[in-house]
């Protein structure tokens, strides 16, 4: 019953699915062994409801309790999965695996500190060097999306008020689709962008067909937008308004190490002062996040919309958020985000 560990669900994966399928369905439990067996496969191959059956069929040990109870984890029954953890906590044999399996359901509801203090306790108490390295994993991975949510509250703090504070340098001629056009000002007043990136940065933007049916000001070709003449002076304009805003507001920027993002606006040139290149940066990370965020509702197979904070479908999306954005940090050190996040909170 081989398998890998996810590094960014750390759900566990059958190398081969198809055979452990053809074994689980030859099989026929009846004793202790049997049903755990059983019910670990089950589990890997997300039958849950017979994982479910299969370990209330085992005898009632403790370690059968931990294995329904990541049963439970995966259902998203995690009030009765985080119950049965807790009560293993201090267990003298299982309370490693205990707190391993606990950071693991407060990792899928995206508590990320909480996952955290649950896998460095587990390593606290491993020896093995391989269990060990199971939860430094683990640790690394909470790390990196706590990481993620936490710069997602600076992002919106800082980028925001640099647009509002533009506002103030722009003259001259308006164009009436200035707030679709002052997003994509860093890449286009440069050269065209693709039509897929500009749908992206904009998804959720009531006129952006709008402006990209106004041949005055933007054409799309071959899949690509290219701003006209009469636009590529207003996004200039727009880059000087942002690369002031940016000096006004962050005057002397310290040297934040800002992770690199596989996405369209990292080629955004607004200016070259420190605080426009910082800006640029953020928000090539702001976009990334914002793909990640739709990427989490594609997934659940329904559209964007408004829930309450403790929706189960809100909360998965949210975690799931965080864990596609954690991507740009898992290279950094532990230490290296404590900086970003520290560099970000004081800026």
């Amino acid at each position: 019953m081989r398998y890998r560990t996810d590094p960014e669900t750390l759900r566990e994966v059958p190398e081969d699915p198809d055979g452990l399928t053809a074994w689980l369905d030859r099989q026929r439990p009846t004793t202790h062994a049997e049903w755990t067996e059983v019910g670990q496969a089950a589990r890997l191959l997300h039958r849950l409801d017979e994982a479910e059956h299969a370990f209330r069929q085992a005898d009632d040990t403790p370690a059968t309790r931990l294995r329904l109870a990541h049963v439970h984890q995966w259902q998203g029954r995690f009030t009765e999965a985080d119950r049965a953890f807790a009560d293993l906590l201090d267990h003298p044999v299982l309370g490693h695996f205990a707190h391993q399996h606990a950071g693991k359901s407060r990792y899928d509801q995206g508590d990320w500190r909480a996952a955290e203090r649950h896998f460095q306790a587990a390593l606290d108490l491993r020896g093995d060097p391989e269990l060990r390295a199971s939860s430094e994993l683990a640790l690394d991975a909470a790390n990196a999306c706590a990481t993620a949510a936490e710069v997602a509250v600076e992002l919106h703090r800082l980028i925001p008020p640099v647009h509002r504070h533009g506002v103030r340098y722009l003259h001259g001629e308006r164009p009436p689709h200035a707030p679709v056009l002052a997003d994509l000002a860093s890449v286009l007043a440069h050269g065209p962008m693709p039509l897929r990136a500009v749908q992206d940065v904009h998804r959720y933007h009531p006129h952006l067909d709008a402006a990209l049916a106004d041949a005055d000001w933007l054409v799309v070709e071959d899949g690509k937008v290219i701003a006209t003449p009469r636009c590529r002076a207003f996004l200039e304009m727009v880059n000087e308004a942002h690369t002031r805003a940016a000096a006004d507001l962050w005057p002397s920027p310290p040297a934040i190490k800002v992770p690199p993002v596989d996405h369209p606006m990292s080629a955004a040139h607004t200016g070259d002062t420190p605080g426009a290149r910082l800006f640029d940066q953020l928000r090539a990370l702001r976009q990334h996040r914002g793909d990640a965020h739709a990427a989490a509702w594609a997934d659940e197979g329904i559209e964007v919309r408004d829930l309450p904070a403790d929706d189960p479908v809100r909360r998965r999306v949210e975690a799931a958020t965080d864990r596609r954005a954690a991507r740009p940090y898992r290279p950094l050190t532990r230490d290296d985000r404590a900086e970003l996040r520290d560099d970000l909170k004081n800026l």
